[in-house]
């Protein structure tokens, strides 16, 4: 079973370059010279004040500098980011409705077989705006302070080890499943309404472990209420040096990032996709943007054709596992 890992990143300053360059291409290169005609309105998969909202809200000044038009931020949470998908794969294909879209819009919701009301091929990819990992995390009294004990604990004849995720089919519950298929451990998903209760749920001897985003126990772990035990990226994170990556461990196929990004409705025009992914890869490489990224996000800019095959193959991976250790919804 292959890992799902995050591409290399170009450079920052040759990323910076092919965006300005972009940026100062004749206008004959727009399919309409006039675009942008009218406000681009940018659609959220979440609500006011989530990591979209936040991110977009720079971006979308930065880009209204460079196009010369405003751009709207529309959130349309619902549905785990399926309802704002929708509405970008419905829209017209002129460039002036861009989706931020979540990993699970674009990859977790595909691999998982969901009834969706749209196909991948109904979107036309632009780029990742960061790559993020997952964590494994457990409460202070639990008697493992490495992955590889936590597997044996989770190997005891009759024993078994409950971990917090936010849902069936989320990031947690796959990778655990991953684990689970990869070490012969037996690990129980319980759900929580999200994540961000969990590690509150683990102080209090609810729960002992958790699989999620690094944010909702960093400063537990920093503070010693927690452990986070290694973390899925192809290499350590800064904010946590000192723990562990799974592929260190001798767990190559743990390795794991999602994306948020941005797409168009499929069969925009190609010059306008390239204007426009020129200037959403300048903003989110830009200052304001990188500094309300938290500390587990990386940039991550890539081209339409790139950003396209992360899809792909990441969409086979995942469904991959999917198949292999039997994993549904219900």
């Amino acid at each position: 079973m292959s890992g799902i890992a995050a591409p290399e990143p170009r450079p920052r300053r040759a990323l910076l370059a092919a965006a300005a360059a972009s940026l100062m291409a004749p206008r004959a290169l727009c399919a309409d010279d006039g675009f942008p005609t009218r406000p681009i309105r940018v659609v959220l998969p979440f609500g006011a004040g989530g990591i979209a909202d936040i991110l977009s809200r720079p971006m979308a000044e930065h880009v209204r500098e460079a196009l010369g038009q405003p751009v709207v931020v529309d959130p349309r949470p619902g549905s785990g980011g399926i309802l704002a998908a929708e509405i970008v794969a419905r829209a017209p294909k002129d460039g002036h409705t861009v989706g931020y879209m979540a990993h699970n819009s674009l990859v977790t919701a595909f691999a998982l077989g969901m009834p969706l009301p749209y196909r991948v091929e109904d979107f036309q990819p632009l780029t990742s705006i960061f790559r993020a990992p997952q964590v494994l995390a457990v409460a202070r009294d639990v008697p493992a302070r490495s992955v590889a004990e936590l597997v044996e604990l989770a190997k005891r004849p009759g024993q078994s080890i409950s971990y917090g995720t936010p849902g069936r089919g989320s990031s947690g519950h796959i990778l655990m499943e991953a684990l689970r298929g990869g070490t012969g451990a037996v690990f129980d998903n319980v759900v929580y309404r999200t994540e961000a209760v969990v590690p509150t749920e683990m102080i209090a001897g609810h729960i002992p472990a958790y699989m999620g985003s690094l944010l909702p126990v960093l400063q537990h772990h920093l503070s010693g209420d927690l452990r986070i035990l290694a973390v899925t990226t192809p290499e350590r994170l800064p904010a946590v040096p000192d723990v562990p990556t799974f592929r260190e461990l001798g767990l190559p196929f743990m390795t794991y990032t999602y994306f948020h990004g941005l797409a168009l409705p499929a069969g925009t025009p190609a010059p306008i996709v390239r204007r426009l992914h020129a200037a959403f890869a300048a903003a989110i490489l830009s200052g304001p943007v990188r500094a309300r990224m938290s500390p587990d996000m990386v940039p991550a800019v890539v081209s339409p054709e790139e950003f396209a095959e992360i899809i792909r193959r990441e969409t086979a991976e995942i469904a991959a596992i999917v198949r292999a250790r039997g994993i549904s919804l219900g």
